[in-house]
């Protein structure tokens, strides 16, 4: 078994996988207690993780706010160098550039998949189950908890679990007094945008109309987005008409997004990260699938409903779609505010927790 007095964890790029590593970051941190655990995350990423009890510490990293390679490797030198003392470095991301940030670091244990012609970068090289030569698709929680075993760190724990800060706690109950949110009527987030691509996201018309109808119902509806994902807010906001409130945009952080999603009694969104974020805190989420593989997140599903249409040429995973958009356009406004009300309405609604494991 490996010394790991000093364990680096090269995280995720994108918000729903750092959230989905949640579950090994418990895992590691249970079986080694004794061990410093350092985070190294994107910068942009790093509130995501604030408040946990996991880490001992977090490194949030710009390598990639330059474009230029040169300025990129630099930046990668740097925080190789940060990692040398290192016993371990477990490398979460598939990329080839973060198995060469763990060779860089000339850790004596370099742990990930093998995966993209990487595997010399790596001293150990876990694989990914295969079935006719190709690899299957695995739900994340289970694929980083898997990089532990070389460790000797094995869990079937898989819950996700967020914190949240005072100060970002102290800020949301602001900003929802100043939306005019009150306590007593129920809160529903919608969060329109998606990182991975515009294939993925729900039209804004269809997300007006639905809003609309639950300020009808007596619902209170917040559009949590991000700063980059404003006029994706406007459109709805101009088609959605009065009662429907921001509270995303350029103020938005991810450590303020955590405290509103917990506060919601609904969170409505694409396949993205908001829904992660909302399975972190057991609030009942429906998420808008369309391109993407359930396979991937097929767990934690027990507060969310997956609300898909069925084509053959579903799931693509293409960020833009090459036809016509079928598998969201298709899905239709009214079957979303249907499920919406009977989340809001019905105190047994559940999600799809069938699907666990199944997809």
């Amino acid at each position: 078994m490996h010394r790991a007095d000093r364990i680096a964890v090269i995280l995720p790029n994108h918000l729903g996988d750092v959230v989905m590593s949640t579950a090994a970051l418990r895992a590691l941190r249970s079986a080694r207690p004794e061990a410093r655990i350092l985070g190294v995350v994107r910068e942009e990423l790093a509130s995501v993780l604030e408040g946990g009890p996991w880490l001992d510490a977090l490194r949030p990293h710009a390598v990639y706010r330059s474009r230029n390679p040169a300025r990129r490797l630099r930046a990668r030198l740097q925080l190789a160098r940060e990692l040398s003392g290192y016993d371990v470095v477990l490398v979460f991301p598939n990329s080839f550039s973060s198995a060469l940030l763990a060779a860089l670091s000339r850790a004596s244990a370099r742990i990930g998949y093998r995966r993209r012609a990487r595997g010399w970068l790596l001293t150990e090289r876990v694989e990914l189950p295969r079935r006719n030569g190709r690899v299957v698709p695995i739900a994340m929680e289970r694929a980083y908890l898997a990089l532990l075993e070389p460790l000797g760190v094995s869990s079937e724990d898989t819950r996700l679990e967020l914190f949240c800060a005072p100060e970002a706690e102290r800020e949301a109950r602001e900003l929802l007094r100043a939306g005019g949110m009150r306590s007593g009527r129920p809160l529903v987030s919608i969060a329109p945008g998606a990182a991975f691509g515009p294939s993925k996201l729900w039209p804004m018309e269809y997300f007006a109309q639905v809003a609309r109808g639950l300020v009808a119902a007596d619902a209170q509806v917040a559009l949590i987005h991000a700063p980059g994902e404003q006029p994706l807010a406007d459109a709805i906001l101009a088609a959605a008409g009065p009662g429907v409130v921001s509270l995303g945009g350029a103020g938005m952080t991810l450590a303020l997004l955590k405290s509103i999603v917990r506060r919601s009694d609904l969170v409505i969104c694409n396949d993205a990260g908001a829904r992660h974020i909302a399975a972190a805190f057991g609030v009942a989420t429906i998420v808008l699938m369309g391109p993407t593989s359930l396979d991937y997140t097929s767990l934690n599903l027990g507060r969310t409903r997956i609300l898909r249409t069925k084509f053959p040429c579903q799931p693509c995973q293409l960020k833009v779609c090459p036809i016509d958009h079928r598998c969201m356009t298709q899905l239709l406004p009214e079957r979303v505010s249907q499920e919406a009300l009977a989340a809001l309405d019905d105190p047994a609604w559940s999600g799809d927790s069938a699907l666990e494991g199944s997809a």
